[in-house]
């Protein structure tokens, strides 16, 4: 379908090429990542696995894919409750139709199994659901994050660059966020450990995905605020914290300790986030007998100052790289509070310790 006349091509970006090659991405990793978990768990035939994850992950992906974008384009106007609520109904509409259409090839294709198509769907409909939610809401956040960060380029075209900047460094980062979210170690590692606990504890499976969506859609929410309450910003760090620890299991134990006296001061969007972030990365999951994350907050003398330590081997703040997630940081730190705000990295009790301090603000101030 070409564009509306008057309508310019980028407007409608899901017309666009490189849009369906990342959704092609997306559905080719999927059906990698099922095919390696279900013909390592079950041992059946490759052909067989194969060709089921690629049928699924075909209807779901490009149903999905032509869908959830003109559904939102044409909800926005009606504010961001119903456009999500739109997109949690097509999710659920391209779960059932989709995995219809997909038992149907299948059955034609003479892999059902022998089972009655009513019974193939009925069996396939719960997981399809829960990952076509996960992984939905997670390209969703991501395109819609990529719009944002399109936007803001052009406005600095023609408005001064320091007034802009702040704003620019954030959606940068929140892209870089989610960009980390859809990586592949992290989603396929996420959605292997909610697939396992489908079958082992379904009520966990539910509440790994809620966080997971939780997660992503932090950087859509904070989108238009600087600044975020601390409880929030240590909510989704728990949420964070929790969906690795369904990943890694008892490689990570964690603890977190931020007093309720703080819980309304402000900090920058993912800031906490990217501190622990950069600790499981770097210091925890590579490691075979894992480690500990500790996060915790005190104020004085009008500062707050967050702090992740890790038990890992470390590194100094010189170590820091160009386009890294803290040298990222750093720059939002000085775009936002200029000497005021500061990040800091160092040895300390036989692990690193990552801090920041901003100005106190917020109920929390003084």
């Amino acid at each position: 379908m070409p564009p509306a006349e008057g309508c310019p091509q980028n407007a409608r970006p899901w017309l666009g090429r490189a849009y369906w090659l990342r959704i092609t991405a997306v559905i080719g990793a999927a059906a990698v990542v099922t095919t390696a978990f279900y013909f390592t768990a079950d041992r059946g035939s490759l052909f067989v696995v194969l060709a089921h994850a690629v049928v699924y992950s075909a209807c779901l992906g490009g149903l999905a894919g032509a869908l959830l974008p003109p559904v939102r384009h044409h909800a926005r106007d009606h504010g961001l409750i119903v456009e999500w609520v739109a997109t949690l109904l097509a999710l659920l509409f391209v779960a059932g139709v989709g995995t219809f259409v997909a038992c149907v090839i299948l059955g034609g294709l003479g892999l059902g199994g022998g089972e009655p198509l009513s019974a193939r769907f009925t069996a396939s409909l719960r997981v399809n659901t829960l990952l076509t939610a996960a992984i939905g809401v997670a390209v969703t956040l991501y395109e819609s994050q990529r719009g944002r960060l399109a936007a803001v380029t052009l406005e600095l075209r023609t408005r001064e660059l320091e007034r802009e900047r702040e704003r620019k460094t954030a959606l940068e980062a929140r892209l870089s966020s989610l960009e980390s979210r859809l990586h592949p170690h992290f989603l396929f590692n996420t959605l292997n450990a909610i697939t396992e606990l489908i079958h082992e504890n379904p009520d966990r499976a539910e509440r790994t995905v809620e966080r997971l969506a939780a997660l992503l859609r932090a950087s859509l929410d904070a989108t238009e605020r600087g600044l975020v309450p601390l409880a929030r910003e240590i909510e989704l760090v728990s949420d964070y914290l929790e969906i690795e620890k369904a990943r890694l299991g008892e490689r990570l134990s964690y603890a977190v300790d931020v007093a309720p006296a703080l819980a309304a001061c402000e900090v920058p969007p993912l800031a906490v986030q990217t501190l622990v972030e950069n600790s499981i990365k770097h210091a925890i999951a590579p490691r075979p007998g894992g480690g500990r994350v500790r996060v915790d907050a005190t104020a004085a003398d009008g500062r707050v100052v967050v702090r992740v330590w890790d038990d890992g081997p470390g590194f100094g703040e010189d170590a820091i790289r160009p386009g890294h997630g803290l040298e990222n940081l750093q720059s939002r730190l000085a775009a936002r509070f200029g000497g005021a705000g500061s990040l800091s990295v160092a040895r300390q009790d036989g692990g690193t310790l990552a801090s920041i301090a901003i100005p106190r603000s917020g109920r929390g101030g003084a």
